[in-house]
């Protein structure tokens, strides 16, 4: 294995750049789950299709389906 190179100004700022990306990639993540475990939580309430229906046609399981709403909704 090679040594790592010494730090320079160009690299350290180029680290904090890309950890300020990760950090805005992250809270984009997370509000698209909010989003989209809201719009699933809505149709199950509104009883447009029931749990079951609604983990067969989105291929994930009913208890998948539970803890993601819980999760991501603030009436979960």
């Amino acid at each position: 294995m090679s040594p790592t190179r010494p730090d320079t100004p160009e690299s350290t700022a180029a680290k904090e750049r890309l950890d300020a990306a990760a950090a805005t990639r992250d809270k984009a993540l997370e509000a698209a789950h909010r989003t989209y475990w809201s719009a699933v939580a809505t149709e199950i309430r509104a009883k447009n299709l029931t749990q079951a229906a609604t983990a067969a046609h989105l291929d994930f399981s009913r208890e998948h389906i539970r803890k993601q709403i819980k999760r991501y909704t603030d009436n979960g």
